[in-house]
C-alpha cells in the first residue's frame, strides 16, 4: 500500500522515561540484558487476534533453524506490501524462559560487509518490543516496565551497530562506540524534545503516531501499539513513504535466514 506522512507538534504526555536497554544484536543472553536495565523477564500474552508469532509456534517447533521469535505471543511488525526489496529475519532478544522479548526484521541490503567497504546500505530494521511490567530480574534486582524510550534507545542502538568506525583507530573504537551508546540513552529519554518530532504512518492501514528523528547516521522512529511497542530505524531508504504491518502466519516465508 502507499503511504504518506505528516508532521505535527510533538505534545507534552510522553511516557516517563526509563533506563536504557541493551544493544540489539546476536540472540542475548538475559545476564547481558540486565547489565543495564533492559528487559529480561517473560513476555506477557497479549489480547486481540491469533498473530503470527502465536500461530507459527508449532512451525517453530518443527524447524529447528526457525527464528526464535515464532515462539513468542509478540505480534511481530515488518514493513507492509508497498515494501518490494529483500527481507530477512534480524537480531532478537530472548528472556530466561527462551521467549523472545524484542527482535528486529530487517528489510532491504543485508548487514553483512567488509571492513573496507565504504557503499552505504540501504535498509530498514522493523523492533517489535514486548510491553512488559516491572518484574523481579534475579537476586535483588528489579527491572524497570519497558516504555516507548526504551523501544527509542533499541531503535537507536541498532542504527548505530551499522556504523562501526572501521576508520577510528582501533583503540579508540571502544571510546567512540561508549560515547555513542550513552547518547542514543540520553536523546530516547526526551522523546517530546528535539531532535524528536511527531510523524503520522500508517500501522495494518491505520494512521498511527510515531516520534522520529534524524541524525549522521540516519533516521529512527518509535510508536506505542495496544500490543508492544514498534520502532524503525534506516539509512538510504526515506521514513516518509513507509507502512507498517503485522507479519501473517504466510508472510514469514518472505523473511530469509541470514548466514551464520
Amino acid at each position: 500500500m502507499s503511504s504518506t506522512i505528516s508532521t505535527e507538534d510533538s505534545p507534552k504526555d510522553s511516557p516517563n522515561p526509563l533506563g536504557p536497554a541493551s544493544q540489539p544484536g546476536p540472540v542475548a543472553s538475559p545476564a547481558a540484558a540486565g547489565e543495564r536495565g533492559a528487559p529480561t523477564g517473560s513476555a506477557v500474552p497479549f489480547p486481540g487476534p491469533t498473530v503470527a508469532s502465536i500461530s507459527a509456534a508449532a512451525l517453530a517447533a518443527a524447524e529447528p533453524d526457525a527464528w526464535a521469535g515464532q515462539h513468542t505471543a509478540v505480534p511481530w511488525y515488518g514493513l507492509d506490501d508497498a515494501w518490494a526489496g529483500d527481507r530477512w529475519l534480524g537480531s532478537i532478544m530472548l528472556g530466561p524462559d527462551t521467549v523472545a522479548e524484542y527482535g528486529t526484521l530487517g528489510h532491504g541490503d543485508h548487514p553483512a560487509r567488509r571492513p573496507d567497504d565504504i557503499s552505504p546500505r540501504r535498509f530498514c530494521g522493523v523492533v517489535t518490543m514486548a510491553r512488559l511490567h516491572r518484574r523481579p530480574g534475579g537476586g535483588s534486582t528489579i527491572l524497570e516496565p519497558t516504555t516507548l524510550s526504551t523501544l527509542a534507545a533499541v531503535a537507536g542502538l541498532g542504527l548505530l551497530s551499522d556504523d562501526w568506525p572501521w576508520a577510528v583507530d582501533k583503540a579508540l573504537r571502544g571510546d567512540w562506540l561508549h560515547q555513542q551508546t550513552e547518547l542514543a540513552y540520553e536523546v530516547a529519554e526526551s522523546l517530546d524534545e528535539p531532535p524528536w518530532r511527531a510523524v503520522q504512518l500508517p500501522v495494518d492501514g491505520k494512521s498511527t503516531r510515531f516520534r522520529y528523528r534524524e541524525s549522521e547516521y540516519g533516521w529512527v522512529l518509535a510508536a506505542e501499539l495496544r500490543e508492544c511497542w514498534l520502532g524503525a530505524y534506516g539509512r538510504g531508504v526515506t521514513a516518509y513513504g513507509l507502512g507498517f504491518a503485522q507479519v501473517t502466519l504466510g508472510a514469514w516465508d518472505a523473511y530469509e535466514a541470514l548466514p551464520r
